[in-house]
């Protein structure tokens, strides 16, 4: 029984490697050379291939359908596609017509994909595969003095898609003008939906403060968007939205308080990161819950945080570009802490981060695995009792500890891999006294001096 119990633990660890799959990320000079690459979701987060697919200077990109999506910004107005499994390599590209100047893309239930644009007041509904126009739906009743309303930021939730409106001045340094929005579009009718009956035409979601600069990010039932308002005046901050009630219900933090004017957000768990940049033009990451204090994660010397991307466990990854030291950070959002030791190398300096979503993971296809690994804990729920795989290098001594979500220590155990690198670890459900653990949400984290492996555990009594 029990080898047949190791023997299906092992196979769950090879199934969860493939779920783990990679991120991707663009590292330019913005200037004149840019390459898309993947990355390792865990320890060491090796970067492959080498030295990537070349991308426009000014890209971001999406995941979607197991494909990586790259927006070519910029005044290049094309869409790159990239397959994994295909080292990256550009298996399609089309363009949406110059002069558009292209943001985001944001992937429908019905095979189409939404596309913002920048220089001009439309959004597209295309093809993704192919990039043939559907339809261009008009932005322009909600331009500003200049006939255009500065389109951005895409995300679908429950239905309808939300455009970040940032409405700025162009005569005037891009300054806003007053009034910023989140515009909603409902996808069944491709029509835009009026969220304010008490003013004429069709209306937005009016935010708080103006100018949404950072991508928009789902946290329970609201939305998030970072708002910079005026650079340098740190009078901005982050706007919470009621996507349901299709109304702003103010800030949850202000620029004042973070000490710097957004540069990015994410979510992580119960908490939010961001990058604020301050008043001498340093990039900060900070850590917050709502309500809360306000923690220095990492501080640059320059203005060298690009943008942040979150696991959905425990991992929060930052593009630093700091001059001959740039690459990918990556720390605990629990503790802090900085998992690498030094930025792993993206080649040119890292400026976006993409991670495929929930419903887009895929496999590790040409990433290879390292020796380092480790299944989910299985059972997972546990009550309380449960088995952790893992693989090292033949005989070696690994350090397991159990971590709550505050990063406290639970408890620690030592476990040796046998002679083909295999080992498993049994966790009681006590912790180092004896005391039995409870329940709630805790990390098992193998460490080794070549790097470590963790995956979260939910013990129920």
């Amino acid at each position: 029984m029990r080898h047949l119990l190791i023997v299906s633990l092992f196979m769950a660890l090879a199934a969860n490697s493939l779920a783990q799959g990679y991120g991707a990320v663009i590292a330019t000079d913005f200037t004149s050379t840019a390459y898309a690459a993947g990355f390792e979701l865990a320890s060491s987060w090796m970067v492959s291939p080498e030295p990537g697919e070349p991308v426009h200077h000014d890209a971001v990109a999406r995941w979607h359908d197991g494909l990586l999506y790259v927006i070519n910004r910029g005044g290049a107005d094309n869409v790159q596609i990239l397959d994994p499994e295909q080292d990256f390599d550009t298996v399609d590209q089309y363009s949406l017509g110059l002069g558009r100047n292209i943001q985001d893309m944001a992937f429908a239930d019905d095979g189409s994909a939404y596309v913002s644009c920048y220089d001009t007041a439309e959004l597209l509904r295309i093809d993704p595969a192919n990039g043939a126009i559907h339809e261009v739906i008009s932005t322009v009743a909600f331009a500003d003095g200049d006939d255009l309303p500065e389109t951005g930021w895409l995300l679908l939730h429950e239905g309808r898609l939300f455009v970040t409106c940032q409405r700025l001045d162009r005569d005037n340094w891009y300054s806003p003008v007053g009034d910023s929005y989140l515009l909603v579009l409902d996808t069944v009718t491709n029509q835009w939906l009026d969220c304010d009956d008490a003013q004429a035409g069709i209306q937005g979601i009016l935010l708080s403060v103006s100018n949404p600069y950072t991508q928009i990010v789902r946290d329970g039932d609201h939305l998030l968007v970072g708002c910079v308002s005026f650079y340098g005046a740190q009078d901005g901050g982050v706007d919470v939205v009621d996507p349901a009630g299709l109304v702003s219900l103010g800030t949850e933090v202000t620029e004042a308080a973070l000490g710097g004017d957004l540069v990015d957000l994410v979510v992580t768990g119960e908490t939010r990161h961001v990058i604020v940049a301050d008043p001498t033009w340093v990039t900060h990451v900070k850590g917050y819950a709502p309500g809360g204090a306000i923690v220095t994660v990492h501080s640059a010397t320059g203005y060298d945080h690009a943008a942040l991307a979150f696991d959905r466990d425990f991992q929060l990854f930052v593009a630093d570009r700091t001059l001959g030291n740039a690459g990918l950070r990556v720390f605990d959002v629990a503790t802090g802490s900085q998992l690498t030791t030094d930025p792993v190398d993206t080649g040119l300096p890292p400026s976006f981060v993409a991670l495929p979503g929930s419903d887009d993971v895929v496999g590790v296809g040409a990433l290879p695995a390292g020796p380092l690994a480790m299944s989910a804990p299985w059972p997972n729920p546990a009550n309380p009792a449960t088995q952790v795989a893992f693989t090292a290098d033949a005989g070696q001594s690994v350090d397991l500890r159990l971590v709550d979500l505050r990063g406290r220590v639970v408890r620690r155990a030592r476990v040796t891999a046998d002679a083909v690198g295999q080992g498993v670890w049994s966790f009681d459900g006590r912790d180092q006294q004896g005391r039995a653990v409870a329940s709630g949400v805790y990390r098992c984290v193998l460490q080794t001096p070549a790097g470590f492996a963790a995956r979260s555990l939910t013990i129920v009594r």
